[in-house]
């Protein structure tokens, strides 16, 4: 079983319009209303490609309720703690040239108590899981290294997946001492957010991903959209190269990437066939309206269309 929690879901609305004009009212062409949030879009690439998962997260008011039904509806065993705050709405525009523009809510307000259900259900979780995904932004009221107590309370019991940004993986990077995350996956942008300089030469690109090495992360991976993902292991820098699509909604390819990554942790495959995987897994996920949305077949079709190139570290 692979279980993935959620701190911060939304209802997702992918809205396409002719056009996003400042100040204009717009009429939309097409709505689709779907259950997402990065956990909850991890776990429902999962239960694509027929793994078990079970999804632990906040879930408050009509929209939580929605949440929970829409996940269960999927195959995916759910264990929500229930909070008094609403849980948010995020919004996909995506105009006829293609262009994408994300609005998001930050969340409903979270409570101590309801973070120490959470916490308690995590470590319950972290005995029977093969492998845990903890991914996502953080909501009003939990702690910026809210991600590190929940690396203390799986304890090392099984690999980890961390996957958020700002300061929540920076409090990650930086604690000292306590279990480590197996892997991190930040995209281009948030990574060199983090790092406070840009990934343009290779050297930059090996520079990060070994200074997450050296910071514990014993799989350090960033993706960059169309251009694949990157990761170091074995002494080697991966790069694995998605074949040329025409996206159709590209919000959530890293999540699926994500799901690619865990199921292939938890079936201790290696690197070679995980990131392939997960760069199938990603592109697959362009080809859908829905975020996070993946077709099994298309993954499986894409599997053979993957480059996947190495060289050593230090090599140039």
């Amino acid at each position: 079983m692979i279980c993935a929690v959620s701190l911060n879901p939304a209802v997702d609305k992918y809205v396409r319009l002719p056009r996003l004009r400042r100040g204009e009212p717009v009429q939309a062409e097409e709505v689709i209303t779907s259950a997402g949030g990065k956990a909850i879009n991890v776990a429902g690439v999962l239960r694509e490609l027929g793994e078990e998962v079970e999804l632990i997260g906040f879930f408050g008011g009509f929209t939580g309720a929605y949440l929970i039904e829409q996940v269960a509806r999927e195959g995916v065993r759910i264990d929500p703690v229930e909070i008094a705050g609403l849980t948010r709405t995020a919004f996909v525009i995506v105009e006829d040239d293609g262009k994408e523009t994300e609005v998001v809510e930050p969340g409903g307000a979270v409570a101590p108590g309801e973070l120490q259900a959470l916490r308690e259900k995590v470590r319950r979780a972290s005995h029977r899981a093969a492998v845990m995904v903890l991914s996502g932004s953080v909501p009003p009221g939990c702690p910026a290294d809210v991600y590190v107590r929940l690396l203390e309370d799986c304890a090392g019991r099984c690999p980890v997946i961390v996957d958020t940004s700002r300061a929540w993986l920076r409090a990650v990077l930086d604690a000292r001492g306590g279990p480590r995350p197996s892997m991190i996956k930040p995209n281009r942008r948030e990574a060199e957010a983090v790092l406070g300089y840009m990934l343009e030469a290779p050297a930059a690109w090996e520079r990060a991903l070994c200074g997450f090495a050296a910071q514990g992360v014993t799989l350090p991976v960033i993706s960059d959209g169309a251009a694949g993902l990157c990761t170091l292991a074995e002494g080697k820098l991966w790069r694995a190269i998605p074949p040329m699509l025409t996206a159709v909604n590209s919000v959530g390819s890293g999540d699926a990437a994500v799901a690619g990554f865990a199921r292939g942790l938890a079936r201790g495959e290696s690197v070679e066939d995980m990131l392939r995987l997960a760069a199938a897994c990603g592109a697959a996920n362009a080809l859908t309206k829905e975020c996070a949305q993946v077709r099994r077949r298309d993954v499986e079709r894409l599997l053979g269309e993957i480059t996947i190139s190495t060289r050593r570290v230090g090599e140039g």
